[in-house]
């Protein structure tokens, strides 16, 4: 059974709904990121500043390209290298700009890109940021260009407050309730890649294998989305063209999230997940490819993103399923590590529903696109719109009710 423009079904009520309840402006978004070794070993080598340094304040501003962007002063403790002719000494006070932060009820936070603490020292890798100010820098190699003299990460989960589980606030999640999570594949962006599908499709099954975990999803076939934007709609997306992020970036995944703290009982509630692939600066491989990144191993790793779970922390294993990098040809993401099912476990300990074979298939190629609906015992002919109904009346709309309960306190 062959289904076309699987779009038609739920998205428009979703976008109508999502207008009306107006969750967009309540959500806070955050982002998970690969990047090869190579490149972030390349940036650290070349930053114009090494320094120790302790950060003195903080202050979130507005800016169009991030949504919001953090300002830190910090006091230079010690220099261990400085580009030729520049004036800088011990006890200089320095700006370092940060990618998102927190003003009001609003919130942006990219995991792989490290999170400032106030009173905090770190050792900083440092290029300067291009603004007017001389002393205005930028970090250089994603989380190891920033690491805290002091260790502060406890756990491979993401808090509202802080990437990796280095703050305070509530961890990330997707609210039991609401599983089986539905997922789609954005039928344009892989329209010549029908080999990737059934690859994507293996990653998520990695994360649902367990019995004693709560975790399930569920394939909802084709859409045609190429935008990651907070639609209800959790949206796998290849992008060869207009990269928006970091160009050593090979993944990226953001979540949208109820704000709030540990009081308010939805506060990082997950309402919606995508993932893109950085199909502009990499080349993506099923069959291995030289010089290619596995499409399972890079996608097994974002899911845990688009779970909440952060970064491994590398000291502790590097072949673990989310250690930060991965290398061309790498294979070893596509199954999980014991501290990968540790944070699993941790995050949706608890015996759930399986379903097992009510998943669609999105089949594309270069002439066609379609969804292929697979049949179980419980989804005879109709299976694709009792799916549909049950995705919209248990799972979304279930959401936006949580989510509107708790915007209306």
């Amino acid at each position: 059974m062959k289904i076309q423009h699987l779009q038609r079904g739920p998205a428009p009520l979703a976008k109508m709904l999502l207008l009306i309840l107006g969750i967009t402006s309540f959500a806070r978004g955050l982002l998970g990121v690969t990047v090869p070794p190579e490149l972030i070993s390349a940036q650290l080598n070349a930053a114009e500043l090494i320094a120790d340094l302790t950060l003195k304040s903080l202050n979130t501003i507005i800016d169009p390209s991030t949504h919001l962007k953090t300002i830190a002063s910090a006091e230079v403790l010690k220099i261990h290298h400085i580009k030729s002719g520049e004036s800088l000494k011990i006890r200089d006070e320095i700006e370092i700009e940060f990618p998102g932060g927190e003003i009001n009820d609003r919130g942006v936070m990219f995991s792989g890109i490290p999170r400032p603490y106030n009173g905090i020292s770190y050792k900083a890798y440092l290029n300067h940021s291009g603004s007017e100010s001389h002393h205005r820098y930028v970090v250089t190699g994603f989380e190891d260009g920033f690491k805290p003299i002091t260790q502060l990460r406890q756990h491979s989960r993401n808090r509202t407050d802080g990437s990796n589980g280095s703050g305070t606030g509530p961890f990330l999640y997707w609210d039991s309730r609401h599983f089986p999570i539905p997922y789609y594949i954005s039928a344009p962006s892989f329209k010549n890649h029908p080999d990737y599908v059934t690859a994507i499709e293996n990653s998520f099954k990695t994360w649902r294998t367990y019995n004693d975990v709560l975790v399930e999803f569920l394939s909802f076939g084709c859409n045609q989305s190429t935008k990651n934007e907070n639609d209800s709609l959790n949206t796998i997306i290849l992008l060869t063209d207009n990269w928006p992020f970091d160009s050593a970036a090979i993944a990226v995944t953001r979540n949208f999230y109820v704000a709030g703290t540990d009081a308010d009982a939805s506060a990082g509630m997950i309402l919606d997940s995508d993932i893109l692939l950085n199909g502009k600066n990499f080349s993506f491989t099923t069959t291995g490819q030289t010089g290619s990144h596995d499409v399972q191993n890079i996608l097994t790793h974002e899911i845990g993103h688009f779970l909440g779970f952060g970064h491994e922390i590398a000291t502790v294993n590097e072949e673990a399923t989310m250690f930060a990098s991965a290398t061309t040809e790498e294979t070893q993401k596509r199954s999980l590590h014991a501290n990968d099912i540790a944070v699993l476990r941790s995050a949706y300990s608890g015996v759930g529903k399986k379903f097992e074979n009510e998943n669609m298939h999105c089949e594309v190629s270069k002439n066609n696109v379609g969804c292929l609906s697979v049949h179980s015992n419980s989804f005879k002919t109709n299976s694709y719109w009792a799916l549909l109904l049950y995705l919209v009346l248990t799972l979304g709309l279930g959401r936006w009710i949580v989510t509107r309960q708790f915007i209306s306190k």
